[in-house]
Order: structure tokens, then sequence, then C-alpha cells
């Protein structure tokens, strides 16, 4: 058989064919879309820097907060232990005016000691 007719030999994707691969493709662009809209929205986004534990009932995290609102934010950070049990929790309000860009370091009280500290979450008060 002649090195043209192999390289033909391959099956061609039909016209249902092609129309799955459009609709697939058209269905992943907006998902895309509405992850990255979803994303864009948010009021802040957070960075954890690190923590430290002082004692067995105080931890102490230090994180990076973004701001893309003129409104002030609240932020919920946890205290763990190594089997991510929540031992202890605490906020803090950010204010856009003081930057958009912050690095805060918070006090959380525990009830038994913490082997980490990591923020839960930022958003409106």
């Amino acid at each position: 058989m002649p090195e043209n007719e192999a390289a033909d030999a391959r099956p061609r994707l039909s016209r249902r064919g092609w129309i799955l691969v459009i609709a697939g493709l058209t269905v992943l662009t907006a998902i895309a879309a509405w992850v990255g809209w979803q994303m864009a929205s948010q009021p802040a986004r957070w960075a954890d820097v690190g923590f430290q534990v002082i004692s067995p009932t105080e931890a102490e995290i230090t994180f990076d907060v973004y701001l893309y609102t003129d409104d002030p934010v609240v932020c919920h950070v946890q205290a763990l232990t190594v089997q991510f049990a929540e031992v202890g929790v605490g906020q803090v309000t950010v204010d856009p005016a003081d930057g958009a860009e912050q690095r805060i370091t918070l006090d959380i009280p525990t009830v038994e000691q913490a082997t980490a500290a990591t923020v839960r979450g930022c958003g409106p008060e």
C-alpha cells in the first residue's frame, strides 16, 4: 500500500462529530468565563503568609489581603490541630482606607495547642 493511501486511511470526523466537538468547546468556554467572572467579582482575596504558635492557648497568623471594593471586608481566621479540628477562631475588619493591599497579623485565642492557622475567608461585613 503506498504511503498516501495509508495517510488517507484515517477515519474522518463526521458532521455529527464536528457538531459535538464545537458544542463541547462552547460549553467549556462558557464554564471558564463563568468561573472567571465569579472570581473577578469577589470583594477581596487573601494569601496566608505564616503562623506562629505563641502558647497552648494562643496562635498568631499573618496574611495578606487584596481589596477590590471601597467597602470594608471582614476576614475570618481559624486555628487548627494536627487532625484539622478547629481550636480557635478570630476575625478582623479590613478597611480599604488603609490601602488596597494590606499585611495583617492577628492573635487567635485557642482552647488547646494549635498546629496551624489559616484564613477561612474574607467577605463583606
